[in-house]
């Protein structure tokens, strides 16, 4: 929950941030134009690993960018900024970074997915391309009634099925888990809908307030109704606690999040025990394309180049524990997906939306295709989601999963 006190700090950090711009040095390599720029609307003071991914990947692909020299489209060489605004979670926040960017005249819009409904209403009269870039709730995208509104993350609906789908084996007894943000409910309906299509029993659900840190009472009716799996669809505060609620009490059920359950906060919240965490397992996107590691290990060297290392703060076997930067491709692909649409373009607004809706496609940080079609919003295949499992504070592709197991680990130590 968003106190006035957090709302207040997130508008001034906000204003700071509104001026801070990356990239330095463009060559000369034609007639100089204006500066193209990409707003990065990102929850800074409330979930700081979505909003360092969302901001790193744009940042660092404008660096690239710049340092070639800029975006050429138009006939001249075009500067690349990035401004990143602090949504503090709140959908008001969001929707006037949304008119900034309109006012600003920028590339594209770039967000959370908080808000998305009253994004689009900015944005899809200004034609501004707008990219959700880790929320995958089915309210977001609609081709039809918002088409400048596109998704690059894992949509919840191709995660849940493939979720349902590899525990239905098992026979599970459901208990759901989510919190009343938009990624929780959208979340809960979309699982609801797999266990359904599955015949897999759903015994208890449950919806908590946001950062809750105390979910024991869901947690042990869970337990008493025979759950024998539990899914917990929530931000990382209600995913923590939802662990800690169920292995202090010694129940050793299987615990399964989506996305959020690779939030660095999990396992610090979670640091004294790292047994806790061992068998915990979460859905996502595949780090590493069909291609092999080599096209991410490329992208995460010149990531820590930048930005070093994402320590989490926690240690294994004696070593520091790091966040690969995975997620941030997809602000980074965002961002040479829009460059490389404005070179056909030739200009922002409704002809690079037009370009970008079914006319466009790069190779992505990790060797994944990226682009659009005419009636589709959706720029993660159904094929790339994936299982992992913590052991201890690190975490590998599951080995009983067709397209997980020959999946590399990635390492997370240094």
């Amino acid at each position: 929950m968003i106190t006035p006190k957090i709302a207040a700090n997130a508008m001034i950090t906000a204003a700071v941030l509104a001026v801070a711009a990356v990239g330095t040095g463009c060559s000369d390599n034609g007639p100089s134009g204006g500066d193209v720029e990409f707003v990065v609307s990102a929850p800074v003071s409330t979930s700081p690993w979505i909003a360092r991914f969302e901001r790193n990947g744009a940042e660092l692909a404008a660096a690239q960018l710049n340092d070639h020299g800029g975006i050429k489209y138009s006939g001249k060489t075009h500067h690349v900024v990035v401004t990143v605004l602090d949504n503090a979670g709140s959908p008001q926040q969001v929707a006037a970074h949304a008119r900034k960017a309109v006012a600003d005249h920028a590339a594209a819009f770039i967000i959370d997915g908080v808000g998305a409904a009253a994004v689009a209403d900015v944005t899809g009269p200004a034609g501004l391309p707008t990219f959700v870039v880790f929320d995958g709730g089915a309210s977001i995208v609609d081709p039809d009634k918002r088409p400048t509104i596109y998704r690059l993350a894992p949509a919840d609906r191709f995660m849940t099925m493939r979720l349902a789908d590899y525990l239905a084996a098992k026979h599970p007894r459901i208990g759901i888990l989510a919190d009343d943000t938009s990624f929780g409910t959208d979340g809960e309906a979309s699982l609801l809908t797999a266990f359904n299509r599955d015949d897999i029993d759903v015994a208890t659900k449950s919806v908590v307030p946001t950062g809750s840190g105390d979910v024991t009472g869901q947690v042990l009716a869970a337990r008493s109704r025979g759950v024998t799996a539990l899914v917990v669809w929530a931000d990382a505060p209600v995913v923590a606690a939802a662990i800690n609620a169920a292995r202090s009490a010694g129940w050793n059920v299987p615990i399964w999040a989506g996305p959020s359950g690779e939030d660095p906060l999990v396992r610090q919240r979670l640091a004294a025990h790292p047994e806790w965490l061992t068998g915990v397992g979460f859905v996502s996107f595949r780090i590493t394309a069909e291609v092999g590691p080599a096209n991410f290990a490329k992208y995460r060297k010149a990531y820590v180049g930048k930005f070093g290392e994402d320590k989490v703060g926690v240690t294994q076997g004696g070593k520091q524990v790091v966040q690969p930067p995975d997620w941030s491709m997809f602000s980074y692909d965002v961002v040479n997906l829009v460059a490389d649409a404005l070179g056909k373009a030739g200009a922002t607004g409704p002809k690079l939306q037009a370009t970008l809706a079914g006319h466009d496609v790069i190779v992505g940080a990790n060797g994944d295709e990226r682009g659009y079609g005419e009636s589709s919003r959706e720029g993660v295949s159904p094929d790339d989601m994936y299982f992992a499992r913590f052991d201890g504070f690190v975490f590998a592709p599951v080995t009983d999963d067709l397209l997980s197991q020959n999946l590399p680990a990635v390492p997370q130590v240094l």
